[in-house]
């Protein structure tokens, strides 16, 4: 008789344990099947979130864009590798609402708010890259490459003004492509705020790039109004079959304008966007041009 108590004891005890243990399967299961938001993008900790005093006094006003509409690499096929609409995974409204808050977190401005702003930073992601390995087994990375500008809104000065990469891998689990995406825009949140941090060191390579590139916010980066006007004084001289040589030869610099830069094609078409206008090749060739 004890023997048999014994043993349904023990029989009770493992199976609340497998119970237990299926529990666990389930929850840790729904968590990977939770949707991801931005608060995934947002560094945790956040760089320098202890500091006593802002690092620049005053607000800052946070904007972003992902340019590249599709991700360059996707899962290896004997025809070559995928291409994928990137907004299908993140977009630029989640990157925005976790830029803004971890500059918050980062206590490197007094604030971040939207209107009145005492500066305006910048981000614009140029590039986007992932790969998945074939069969999904192996390590799914993705590579992210952008530009940071920190504008001050009362003269147009430029504080930053630089390239900043993200990187992430996710070796497997949930979704782990998306994943590894949002692995990449966190690196890449990380690093740009430890260039903002780094006010002992000028950060102005991309200076050349996006120096004079119209700001999503309210500021004017010094040297965009002459550009600006010199663009408009020569825009009527424009026509149909120019060469971008040709083109810069009327209305100044365009390559190095801070344009965002479009390419279909395989290169067939690109289009030059920089916020006052858009100008598209064909070929080589003037095709279209729209000064806004």
């Amino acid at each position: 008789m004890n023997r048999f108590l014994e043993n349904s004891v023990l029989a009770r005890c493992f199976h609340n344990a497998v119970n237990f243990i299926l529990v666990l399967i389930i929850v840790a299961a729904m968590a990977g099947c939770a949707a991801l938001t931005h608060k995934d993008l947002v560094p945790q900790p956040s760089v320098n979130s202890s500091r006593s005093h802002p690092l620049f006094n005053g607000s800052a006003n946070v904007h972003s864009i992902i340019i590249p509409e599709f991700i360059e690499g996707g899962q290896a096929l004997p025809s070559g590798r995928l291409t994928l609409l990137l907004e299908k995974y993140v977009d630029n409204g989640m990157l925005e609402k976790a830029l803004e808050d971890s500059v918050a977190n980062s206590s490197l401005f007094t604030r971040v708010e939207q209107k009145n702003p005492d500066y305006v930073l910048d981000v614009w992601v140029e590039e986007a890259k992932n790969y998945t390995p074939t069969m999904g087994i192996g390590n799914f990375t993705a590579d992210f490459s952008s530009i940071w500008r920190l504008t001050r809104v009362s003269d147009g000065k430029i504080f930053v003004c630089d390239f900043v990469n993200g990187h992430g891998v996710i070796k497997s689990g949930m979704r782990p492509m998306q994943r590894s995406l949002f692995a990449g825009l966190q690196d890449m949140i990380q690093n740009g705020l430890l260039v903002l941090s780094e006010t002992s060191k000028e950060h102005f390579a991309a200076r050349s790039v996006a120096g004079i590139r119209p700001s999503m916010g309210p500021a004017v980066p010094e040297g965009l109004t002459p550009w600006a006007d010199n663009v408009k004084k020569n825009w009527s001289k424009l026509r149909m079959g120019l060469t971008l040589e040709e083109v810069e030869s009327f209305i100044g610099p365009v390559k190095t304008s801070g344009a965002m830069l479009k390419a279909y094609a395989k290169d067939y078409t690109q289009a030059y966007d920089t916020g006052l206008y858009t100008i598209v090749f064909l070929n080589g060739k003037l095709s279209r041009w729209e000064l806004r």
